[in-house]
């Protein structure tokens, strides 16, 4: 379950965007810093929308329809899949959106004792070879998700979960197509960083 996600800022967006990727992306009217993004907190995510391509701003986590205080940021893409209808359908079928990160972090069950005494779970820092990350979203009015697999090669000793990693050249797909054969993300090579302990 991933709760934890570093945002560049819109410099490096636009620059990835538009002059790497070439995408025909609407001048962004909002302020982007780089900084930390957790679970009830706002950042910018790309969707297609007004027949324009653009960065909006939307809270990470869905309303719970259980305890209001606690929001549904992630979303296992395998519940498209169920027959059992789900909260997710809709946004699945029709509001896809991408998360933009430099970095995205996971919690291990391993833990370590810091020197005030507390113990800590180990944590990793995951990114792709590009300059940019991206990964799959779904949204509905004003919040997002994050949308999750099973785990690659290396995830998989860490964490049972990993957020939906999509290359530049699957865009297209995620947001417009049939994403079928983006679930399995057995093909995507992460650089896989274990952080500082806890002082």
């Amino acid at each position: 379950m991933c709760n934890y996600f570093r945002i560049p800022d819109l410099m490096q967006i636009k620059k990835y965007l538009t002059e790497d990727l070439a995408l025909p992306l609407t001048d962004p009217k909002i302020e982007i810093k780089q900084q930390d993004i957790f679970p009830n907190q706002t950042a910018p995510v790309l969707l297609y929308q007004d027949n324009k391509l653009q960065l909006v701003n939307k809270n990470w986590g869905y309303p719970s329809p259980v305890d209001s205080k606690k929001p549904m940021f992630n979303a296992r893409i395998e519940r498209f899949y169920e027959n059992k209808p789900s909260m997710w359908d809709r946004s699945f079928a029709r509001q896809r959106c991408l998360i933009l990160s430099s970095d995205f972090f996971e919690y291990a069950k391993t833990t370590y004792q810091g020197a005030n005494g507390k113990k800590y779970h180990e944590r990793y820092r995951f990114k792709t070879a590009n300059p940019i990350t991206l990964i799959a979203g779904i949204y509905d009015q004003n919040n997002f998700s994050m949308v999750t697999t099973a785990p690659n090669k290396d995830i998989a000793p860490i964490h049972n979960r990993m957020p939906l990693i999509i290359e530049p050249g699957e865009l297209r797909r995620w947001l417009f197509q049939n994403f079928t054969s983006l679930v399995d993300r057995s093909n995507i090579d992460l650089k896989v960083q274990k952080e500082p302990h806890q002082k």
